[in-house]
């Protein structure tokens, strides 16, 4: 069993002094999108701070699909 949800990424600068960037993931409320999981208005927030060559794979302000699946 698996659970995505439609979210939004924004990139900002990492700590002060590294190279790291960082990623807030936040819900994508365009289009209906996460109804399937959400009773309300969905709500999600992740924050990573990650190398500046995983940040390149990432397009600040696109939407991705986050997937959750139990660990085998």
């Amino acid at each position: 069993m698996s659970v995505t949800a439609k979210v939004k990424v924004y990139k900002s600068p990492g700590w002060a002094g590294s190279d790291d960037v960082r990623m807030d993931f936040s819900a994508d409320y365009g289009e209906g999108k996460n109804k399937e999981w959400a009773s309300a208005t969905p709500v999600i927030n992740i924050t990573m701070y990650v190398k500046p060559e995983v940040a390149e794979k990432f397009e600040s302000g696109a939407s991705y699909t986050l997937t959750f699946e139990p660990e085998q």
